[in-house]
């Protein structure tokens, strides 16, 4: 059966908020398809929503998804829940079109509100759907035109292919840096992909895959976003992040977040990040999960980072030279209040002329009952493997 195909420079008409894309997605049958992306540049205002069993394909790096720039402004008075307009301090640089995040301090992930503007008058911006939860100037409450380039939410089989995401951020800086705006942000999916992308200095995290079932995100590249660079969270399962490459990202490489269940990060490659090659794993319940096989090179913390939970395994994967931020104070692989971790063939070196990463393993807080086997551990600033559990066994390693 030939698949239903759109060109999405059929649709790339002046009016669309999306330069087609959004157009091109809609006029596929209800049983999906195919929407080819030619090389070009194409510029959103808003987030493109994609569907069930549709495939949008690109031709690699000359296939470019840009923004339009962040802009932002204060809120002037109470975004109350309900509200379809917010007052704020100027109004100016914002279009009837474009998607915004409305948030504060308390309000945001989860609970900040994404919307479309339908009109503007004076400093007052009336949006397409009501404020989610209430947002106060006194929390630093703001409007900011940030949003995600694709969005897939509770969708099956969607996917993304050969498209290079850039995010134009030339000044390093965002008022709303956000794993609800990421660049790819796939929310309670089954089965979907995402396939030989890359994603340039978006303003949040790179690949974000929050819930569902199934998704593989399989040789792509995140580099210098300003969160993450992939971040799988929120209760996803059976998930497989493999062959790709995270680097110069404003926090992990790639960040585990709550209750990750049975997923696998292998064959990838995490370097020069601000924060940890892989982190965040265990912490928030994520467990028998399998981290295997990847390099974790010159990040600003440590290569991997455990914490606050159980039953993960590491294994067979390369940590050096990391600690860059703060030479002798972040290790290899770290384990921090963790019991039932399996650590084992993994090599944990520093082979810098002035070492900066501080143990190979260790083992600190209450963690207790890991095993730690058979690990190269040699040339790091303080030494090999350090364990503080009682029920650890730690056997056969090199130091």
């Amino acid at each position: 059966m030939i698949e239903a195909t759109q060109n999405v420079t059929d649709f790339n008409e002046k009016g669309s908020f999306t330069s087609g894309l959004q157009e091109a997605i809609d006029a596929l049958p209800k049983s999906g398809g195919i929407v080819w992306v030619p090389p070009g540049v194409y510029t959103l205002h808003r987030h493109v929503r994609l569907r069930e069993n549709v495939t949008v394909r690109g031709a690699g790096q000359s296939s470019r998804i840009v923004r339009t720039p962040e802009v932002s402004s204060p809120l002037m008075s109470e975004a109350d829940a309900g509200d379809t307009s917010v007052h704020i301090q100027s109004g100016s640089e914002f279009t009837v079109g474009m998607e915004v995040s409305v948030f504060d301090k308390v309000q945001h992930g989860w609970y900040a509100t994404h919307a479309f503007i339908v009109g503007i008058s004076e400093n007052r911006l009336h949006l397409d759907r009501p404020i989610n939860r209430p947002c106060h100037p006194e929390r630093d409450g703001r409007v900011a035109h940030a949003f995600s380039a694709f969005v897939g939410w509770e969708e099956r089989g969607c996917e993304l292919e050969s498209l290079c995401i850039d995010g134009s951020n030339a000044n390093g800086q965002s008022v709303f840096v956000d794993f609800t705006v990421s660049a790819i942000h796939l929310v309670r999916t089954v089965d979907a992909r995402v396939r030989g992308c890359i994603v340039q200095h978006w303003l949040a995290d790179g690949v974000s895959v929050q819930g569902g079932v199934g998704a593989i995100v399989s040789d792509c590249l995140a580099e210098g976003c300003l969160g993450h660079g992939f971040h799988p969270g929120t209760s996803v399962q059976h998930s497989l992040w493999t062959n790709n490459i995270g680097r110069d990202n404003g926090r992990d490489g790639l960040y585990f977040c709550m209750n990750v269940r049975h997923s696998v990060v292998s064959e990838s490659t995490f370097y020069g990040n601000r924060r940890h090659g892989i982190g965040g794993l265990a912490d928030g319940g994520d467990q028998y999960n399998v981290v295997a096989n990847n390099t974790c090179v010159d990040n600003a913390h440590h290569g991997i980072e455990a914490s606050r939970g159980k039953d993960n395994t590491i294994n067979s994967n390369i940590c050096l030279n990391n600690s860059q931020e703060e030479p002798g104070r972040y290790s290899g692989i770290a384990l921090m209040d963790v019991t039932g971790m399996t650590v084992t063939g993994n090599r944990c070196l520093d082979d810098q002329e002035a070492q900066t990463q501080t143990y190979g393993v260790e083992e600190s807080g209450t963690s207790d009952k890991n095993l730690i086997v058979a690990n190269h551990c040699h040339g790091n600033l303080v030494g090999g493997v350090i364990t503080v559990g009682a029920d650890t066994k730690s056997a056969d390693n090199l130091e």
